[in-house]
């Protein structure tokens, strides 16, 4: 896969934002949470993800999905599976979905 070159910093900070973002997708997938609100609000009062994104939810329709999960691909073969986009994801990818209203 053709990657996008990137500096260190850019990398780094798509790393630490796609990971825990991924796994709101997982949580969301799964059931864990309820709702894209729950998630948003839970990651930025909860665990400190940074607030200037809404959210990982958010950031993801920041972004786009179609663009996100294309990104996150990218992640996974260079990083591992656990950068791999969910099934929920690359369903909203198709159609370049949103979680948020």
């Amino acid at each position: 896969m053709l990657t996008m070159p990137r500096n260190a910093h850019e990398e780094l900070s798509d790393r630490f934002l796609f990971i825990q973002a991924l796994e709101a997708v997982r949580c969301l997938e799964e059931k864990i949470i309820e709702s894209s609100r729950d998630a948003n609000i839970g990651a930025v009062l909860g665990v400190g993800y940074p607030r200037w994104t809404g959210g990982p939810l958010q950031y993801i329709d920041m972004i786009g999905s179609r663009a996100f999960a294309l990104r996150a691909s990218e992640l996974a073969a260079n990083y591992g599976d656990r950068f791999s986009p969910p099934r929920m994801l690359v369903r909203m990818a198709e159609g370049d979905d949103r979680f948020c209203a």
